[in-house]
């Protein structure tokens, strides 16, 4: 027995309209379930590290924060001003904006993690000496942090009472000066951790250790002002050489925007801005590591 296709392909024709919107619709929305499955994985993959960095961020720096307002203002801002820059500027400018503002949050965290780093290196000496005072006249390690945490200002103060909260909880004095040698990250409070560990341990004049100490960082400090006073200006030329080169193409694009487009639209244009991004990378990694000098 024979089977006879004639009647379904006479309907087929009939209604061939309809069956390629039929098959055009069932087809746009397996795509749709498709791209929205990686789509909703990057997504999901994107906020597991946004809130992983960003809190670790917020806790090193004690801003009373959670990491779910900063992911909710990070969100409404792109899609706020990421369609407003498509329609009036492009996409290339709305996507570039766009994933500038998502990468953002974690990036200024970082920096302000940073420069309290910095500051509280710069308290560091000073405390170290009010710690030997406070020593001398008979106070012991615990009695000279509070004093600390009581005269000095902010973050050293801050962090030193996280210090005292830790002690007073049970930890062990050691393991909360190593938990604050980790927030800060500095090897300046490493040394200061390894004298208190060694005078715990085997005792010693902590009092004259701490003035010692804190003479050398005033040193350091002084040392690496200098290099950084003189390293400042190739600094700047390394800045110069990786962002003037994107204002130039700006500019060209502007007064030639048909030429400019051949270097986004042709494979030739593609390969050759491959390879100034990539000479451009090579060139600030090589500025960095010239001007970046390890005291």
């Amino acid at each position: 027995m024979e089977l006879d296709f004639s009647v379904p392909l006479a309907f087929i024709r009939e209604h061939q309209a309809l069956f390629i919107i039929l098959v055009t619709v069932v087809f746009c929305t397996c795509v749709f379930f498709i791209f929205a499955g990686i789509g909703r994985d990057f997504f999901n993959l994107y906020r597991r590290n946004f809130f992983t960095q960003v809190d670790k961020n917020l806790r090193d720096a004690l801003i009373v924060m959670e990491p779910g307002q900063i992911f909710i203002y990070t969100m409404a801002t792109a899609f706020i001003i990421g369609p407003l820059l498509f329609f009036t500027m492009g996409f290339l400018v709305a996507a570039t904006v766009v994933g500038i503002i998502l990468v953002l949050p974690p990036i200024i965290l970082g920096r302000l993690k940073e420069k309290r780093a910095d500051q509280f290196v710069k308290q560091l000496p000073d405390a170290l000496a009010a710690m030997s005072s406070s020593l001398r006249s008979g106070l012991n390690l615990v009695k000279s942090l509070q004093q600390i945490v009581k005269n000095q200002p902010n973050p050293i103060s801050q962090e030193f009472a996280q210090v005292l909260v830790e002690y007073r909880i049970g930890t062990d004095l050691n393991e909360s000066f190593d938990s604050l040698a980790k927030r800060m990250d500095r090897q300046e409070i490493i040394l200061m951790n390894s004298a208190i560990k060694i005078s715990r341990a085997v005792g010693g004049n902590l009092a004259e250790t701490f003035d010692i100490l804190a003479g050398t960082l005033r040193e350091k400090s002084k040392v690496e002002s200098k290099i950084k006073a003189l390293t400042s200006m190739g600094r700047a030329q390394g800045q110069l050489a990786t962002f003037f080169p994107v204002f130039i193409g700006y500019v060209f694009y502007k007064l030639e925007p048909e030429s400019m487009a051949m270097l986004f639209t042709t494979k030739l244009g593609l390969i050759w801005l491959a390879v100034m991004v990539a000479m451009a990378i090579c060139a600030a990694i090589l500025i960095n590591k010239v001007v970046t000098v390890d005291v």
